[in-house]
């Protein structure tokens, strides 16, 4: 039986990133019927990550949803690619490897995360390969256009910095 609060998260959903009043208005509604609904705490994370670009409150809202349901999938792989944005590389880590434990864990989601953490460290290296395990772990044709993508990124971003390197050694 669904609750106000699903209902209202539910209509918010339906609206959101398309029709932002009417998504924040119906999640403003289901947070006070219940302010612990962990999907309209994760909407709520995920808007003002996407939207206000307030990161602090965004994790606030992960943080809120992910104590109310530690299960939630959506919620953990928001969370791990905020924190990984905020630099935050140990605990995004930590909850990559809580995450792969979770039943019905997309494998190919948490090795990308590794490996854009490895990439933000500038382990290129250790980045394709991470990548390669994704790919693996792909089940669809999106999925593996997308991690093929991220390969050739990386290794053009690679072979640029390895010729700042060279020109750096030269001057």
């Amino acid at each position: 039986m669904n609750t106000l609060a699903d209902q209202y998260y539910i209509k918010a959903l339906d609206q959101y990133p398309y029709n932002l009043e009417e998504a924040i208005e119906n999640l403003g509604y289901a947070l006070s019927h219940d302010n612990e609904h962990s999907g309209a705490n994760y909407l709520m994370g995920k808007l003002q990550q996407e939207q206000m670009n307030n990161l602090q409150s965004a994790e606030e809202y992960y943080l809120k949803a992910l104590a109310n349901n530690p299960e939630d999938l959506n919620v953990c792989m928001a969370y791990i690619l905020l924190l990984i944005i905020l630099k935050e590389y140990d605990r995004a880590k930590n909850l990559i490897t809580y995450a792969t434990k979770l039943r019905g864990v997309d494998l190919s989601k948490t090795y990308s995360f590794q490996a854009l953490i490895c990439e933000s460290q500038r382990d290129y290296a250790k980045a394709i390969s991470l990548y390669k395990e994704a790919r693996l772990e792909a089940y669809n044709e999106d999925c593996l256009n997308h991690l093929n993508s991220e390969i050739k990124r990386v290794k053009m971003k690679r072979k640029y910095m390895d010729k700042i390197s060279k020109e750096e050694v030269v001057n």
